[in-house]
């Protein structure tokens, strides 16, 4: 995304229903997040990685295992309270993930951290995607929340989802709602939405199909087998904006599968271990339903203490997963062919 866009990033401003309203879901638009991803499709290193996708962003875009992430509050940068609310609620992450969260070494100098977090109501909720943050200018904010209360003390629910989501991205997570297997539980009304978010936040086209409607490219990334409707980084959604009529109602925490992801993207290694003594390796695939030869190449990188090998299986199991339900689905689109075929002739 361009330096231009990120200054035009549209706002989010919490609102509530009233008569007056053009739409009776304006809460909706009041949580949607734009996540600013802007790694070009053929950037990449040139180790083992290189070429392969991570299962929820591609793996260039990802921060080494056990990598330190300096963060720190720049310019519109909130009250106490809001500050520690983010840090709190942020560091959850570190229960599932082999990263760290360091809020004190750049609070002197806040302009060197490499995430740099703002809470200025205008631009709405925001985050680059993982190593995008180190591209923005020198001293701009990579993450901004556009509202984060002063009281409580204590985040509220809505608070630590916003905060999970945005540190999501932070570590590499893109938005579940926009999965390229979203179409297996989920259709979006698409002149629906676009009319909606016109009259709402004053989005072109472009800008609605940019931040909502468009399903990642295929080649970029694999997601979940299947769409993870309880994942943090699923949009709330009122079931009349989809053809399912399912609603989405907000995550609040982690779902077992984020943990599951985290856990094999930045796995525990060399004794270390998460502080959830659940989450293992054993769980983390048995949750994401990894069997056979993948689990046990998976498991072998993992014996061996190599993080690297680890994610880059990891990988190809997603990928093999993505193909074989690609191929079922043109099987079932044949079978319904030739279906209407036979109707028709009789």
């Amino acid at each position: 995304m361009s330096t231009a866009e990120l200054d035009s990033a549209p706002a989010f401003p919490a609102s509530e229903a009233t008569g007056d309203d053009k739409t009776t879901y304006p809460e909706w638009y009041s949580r949607v997040c734009a996540d600013l991803s802007r790694l070009p499709t053929g950037a990449g290193g040139g180790d083992r990685l290189d070429g392969m996708r991570a299962v929820l962003t591609r793996a260039s875009r990802m921060w080494n295992n056990g990598q330190v992430l300096t963060c720190a509050f720049v310019k519109n940068a909130g009250s106490a309270i809001q500050q520690a609310k983010v840090i709190s609620v942020a560091k959850e992450w570190e229960r599932y993930a082999n990263i760290k969260l360091d809020f004190a070494s750049a609070a002197k100098n806040p302009l060197d951290a490499i995430i740099r977090i703002s809470f200025d109501p205008r631009l709405g909720t925001w985050s680059t995607v993982g190593k995008d943050a180190l591209h923005p200018r020198e001293g701009r904010a990579t993450m901004n929340f556009a509202f984060l209360f002063n009281t409580p003390t204590e985040a509220i629910p809505e608070e630590r989802r916003v905060i999970l989501h945005e540190f999501g991205h932070a570590i590499g997570y893109l938005h579940e709602h926009q999965s390229p297997r979203r179409g297996d539980k989920l259709k979006l009304k698409e002149e629906v939405v676009i009319y909606w978010a016109k009259e709402t936040q004053n989005w072109t086209e472009d800008e609605t199909r940019r931040n909502i409607l468009n399903v990642y490219n295929r080649y970029e990334v694999s997601n979940y087998s299947t769409v993870d409707l309880t994942s943090i980084m699923m949009y709330y959604m009122p079931a009349q904006l989809n053809e399912q009529e399912i609603e989405m109602r907000p995550n609040y925490e982690l779902s077992a599968l984020d943990k599951a992801f985290a856990f094999l993207n930045y796995p525990f290694l060399g004794g270390l271990s998460s502080s959830d003594a659940s989450q293992t390796l054993d769980n983390a695939l048995n949750t994401i339903g990894v069997t056979g030869k993948f689990r046990e190449s998976i498991t072998a990188e993992f014996d061996e203490n190599d993080w690297r090998g680890v994610r880059a299986e990891f990988t190809r199991w997603a990928l093999n997963a993505k193909a074989e339900a690609s191929k079922k689905e043109a099987v079932a689109e044949r079978e319904a062919g030739a279906e209407v075929g036979v109707q028709t002739d009789s």
